[in-house]
């Protein structure tokens, strides 16, 4: 009975503390929103909070650029004629820039009338608690209830986790299922059963409809989980294509309509034609007289490729992606020795912070992001990474599991290798800065117990005289 209640009150105290530190981080949110709340919304996230409010009007997954604002520009045909092409407003075309679980979030609260900027703002900052709690869940599961609230106070307070709560980006989803997705995974990673599989396989899969690059952690992690588990390969192989049959199930809805509306196929998005084009040109290659740009991106990279036919036919969005993408590729083809030995590192340098620093973070404030959460995050970045390398040595010392907190470095390494440098492209990795950053601060405090006891312990034996051993037991007795 003392056991449970001990257990029953230490439940109690984890608890109590998660809300509070959850309580801290949703003020931070809504205190920011409040302050930026007459900042205008910018590039992606227009897509968003336009695109929630027309699913929610039943239009489904279309373009809210064509639909509420229409174009009309003149092109130059193949035959040298030059013609007017006008969309106009109200023109309903399927989209699949975007996955998505963001889109879908932020639509129900659109279908209870919350159709605001601001409102779909406080809508993410209501999903940022999410984020809090699975790190909390994260933390306790890797260790302890301690381990559990420092990782979840982190998450409230570090900049890079929440400004994507109040600036109405879909990395709020993402961060949200990348915790899920790596608590289930090392729940899967230290119990492979069937059962923890699944959950990690939906997980996954979740994720991935957040942010597409998402899509590996689950397969990568499932694999070595299961390869190094003391169990019978038929298990093993079973399990593994269980996961992957729940995993392609939960995509398939989204992957099968993408297939049935767009003329080319598709996956989970059809925004890659789009990304390459913009981050690969003279501009990202070279840079200007500064050399600032280089390994970023600059969004006239691709003015030059128009979204349409040689007659002037207007292509959809697949169509239009396969476009860019080519002219992306080409231009990579024929200069990828430039791309392997400069491009390459200085976008992997943007996104770790260690290329132009300063550079990158005035391109990250003009592209909205506000620039005192932004700043804020970056010194917090500066000051947490000694910790982080601290915890993952702690983490290996200890003979934990590494790799289920480490893979989101290597993946969104990867990410910004292909693609640009960007810090916004860095969100599942800051769930492994504040994890290990997390262990590293639970070890310095476990460090400091440790002390404090053995000055204890030695005050007390300096005034206890010599006592036989007997003596000695009839006291403690």
């Amino acid at each position: 009975m003392n056991g449970q209640a001990t257990t029953s009150r230490r439940r109690s105290r984890f608890a109590l503390g998660l809300a509070l530190i959850c309580l801290l981080g949703f003020g931070i949110r809504i205190g920011f929103i409040v302050s930026e709340r007459d900042s205008k919304l910018g590039g992606d996230a227009i897509y968003y909070h336009k695109a929630a409010n027309l699913l929610a009007d039943g239009k489904g997954f279309i373009d809210p650029f064509r639909y509420l604002y229409g174009s009309e520009e003149t092109i130059t045909l193949a035959n040298g004629e030059t013609k007017t092409i006008t969309i106009p407003i109200g023109h309903v075309e399927p989209t699949a820039g975007h996955p998505p679980v963001y889109v879908l979030y932020l639509a129900a609260f659109s279908e209870l009338g919350m159709r605001s900027a601001t409102s779909h703002k406080v809508a993410s900052a209501l999903l940022g608690l999410a984020a809090i709690v699975l790190a909390g869940l994260l933390g306790r599961e890797l260790r302890s209830d301690r381990l559990g609230l420092i990782a979840a106070f982190l998450t409230a307070v570090y900049a890079n986790v929440w400004v994507n709560d109040i600036v109405l980006m879909s990395e709020t989803a993402a961060i949200v299922m990348a915790f899920a997705s790596t608590w289930f995974g090392l729940r899967f990673w230290r119990s492979p059963t069937l059962r923890n599989g699944v959950w990690f396989a939906v997980a996954g899969a979740l994720a991935a409809l957040s942010r597409a690059e998402l899509l590996l952690f689950m397969p990568i992690i499932g694999a070595v989980a299961l390869l190094r588990a003391h169990l019978p390969w038929s298990r093993r192989f079973g399990t593994y294509a269980v996961m992957g049959a729940v995993c392609l199930a939960a995509l398939a809805p989204w992957v099968i309509r993408n297939n049935l509306v767009m003329k080319e196929s598709l996956t989970l998005s059809d925004g890659a034609g789009t990304v390459l084009v913009q981050a690969n040109c003279d501009l990202t290659y070279y840079g200007d007289e500064n050399g600032d740009h280089i390994g970023g991106w600059y969004l006239y990279c691709g003015s030059r490729t128009q979204p349409y036919g040689p007659n002037g036919e207007l292509l959809d969005e697949s169509e239009r992606d396969k476009v860019v993408r080519e002219q992306a590729l080409a231009y990579i083809r024929s200069h990828t020795t430039r791309l392997i030995t400069v491009v390459v590192p200085a976008r992997v340098g943007r996104m770790w912070g260690v290329y132009q620093p300063i550079d990158q973070m005035r391109t990250e404030i003009v592209e909205r992001r506000p620039a005192v959460p932004a700043w804020i995050g970056f010194w917090q970045y500066v000051v947490l990474m000694p910790f982080v390398f601290a915890g993952v040595v702690v983490q290996w010392r200890r003979r934990e599991p590494v790799l289920v907190l480490l893979l989101w470095v290597g993946l969104v390494t990867f990410t910004a290798a292909t693609t640009f440098g960007n810090i916004r492209y860095r969100t599942a990795a800051e769930i492994s800065i504040v994890m290990f950053a997390a262990i590293s601060f639970d070890a310095i405090w476990s460090m400091l117990e440790r002390r404090r006891g053995d000055t204890s312990d030695a005050g007390r034996s300096d005034s206890v005289p010599d006592l036989p051993t007997g003596v000695l037991d009839e006291v403690r007795d």
